[in-house]
C-alpha cells in the first residue's frame, strides 16, 4: 500500500522502507519511491543529532581545540562538538562536550540555532551554542579516538582561517561563523 508523503509533490508516494544497515553511529535505509508512475530507489542515512559549542574566553578570544582526525590524517582546528546521548538535551550535550574536550565549563550556554550538513542523503541536526564565563573545572576526559589539544585564538585569527579555508570541519565552520556573528551583534 502506498502512503502519501506529508510535503512531497502529489505524484510522489513512498512504497516501502527497508533498514539495510545499523550501528551506534548510523542507520541506513533503502526507500522505494513511486514518482509519477516510475519507481526510484533512494538510499538515506540517519545519524545521531549533535551539539557544537563556541566558547568565548573574552570579547576577542575563542577557546578552540586542535584535534587529530584520522580520515584526513592531520590536526584540525575545531570547536567542541559531539553526539547527543540518549536522555540528554542538546544544551546538556554541548556542556558535556565542552567539559570532556577542554576541561572547561561555561557559566552561560546560549542556543543560537540549528542546521543540517546534508539533507539530500542524511537526517541529522546540528545544534549551535555559544559559551561565556569560562572556568577550568577538570582535566580533559577523552575517548580512545580523541587526541585533542586546547588553545586560545583571537577572533580575527579564526576569521582569517575560515576565509583561507583552513578550518575543514563543517560543524565548526557553521558554528564559528554563526557564533562570531551572534557575539559581534550582542556586544
Amino acid at each position: 500500500m502506498c502512503m502519501q508523503l506529508n510535503n512531497a509533490p502529489k505524484d510522489w508516494k513512498l512504497v516501502s522502507t527497508t533498514k539495510v544497515y545499523s550501528d551506534y553511529y548510523i542507520h541506513l535505509y533503502e526507500d522505494i519511491l513511486n514518482i509519477g508512475g516510475k519507481e526510484k530507489t533512494y538510499i538515506r542515512g540517519v545519524r545521531k543529532d549533535y551539539s557544537t559549542i563556541v566558547p568565548f574566553v573574552s570579547d576577542d578570544e575563542i577557546l578552540v581545540i586542535e584535534s587529530y582526525r584520522h580520515i584526513v590524517d592531520s590536526i584540525q582546528i575545531e570547536v567542541p562538538s559531539g553526539y547527543i546521548d540518549g536522555g540528554e538535551t542538546p544544551k546538556q550535550a554541548a556542556t558535556r562536550e565542552l567539559a570532556e574536550e577542554t576541561g572547561y565549563s561555561a557559566k552561560d550556554v546560549v542556543p543560537i540555532g540549528t542546521y543540517t550538513t546534508d539533507y539530500t542523503m542524511f537526517e541529522q541536526k546540528g545544534n549551535i551554542f555559544v559559551g561565556y564565563g569560562l572556568s577550568k573545572e577538570q582535566e580533559q576526559s577523552l575517548g580512545i579516538m580523541e587526541n585533542i589539544g586546547v588553545a586560545t585564538m583571537k577572533i580575527r585569527e579564526v576569521r582569517q582561517l575560515l576565509l583561507e579555508g583552513r578550518i575543514l570541519n563543517a560543524a565548526s565552520i557553521v558554528a564559528l561563523y554563526r557564533a562570531i556573528s551572534f557575539h559581534d551583534n550582542s556586544r
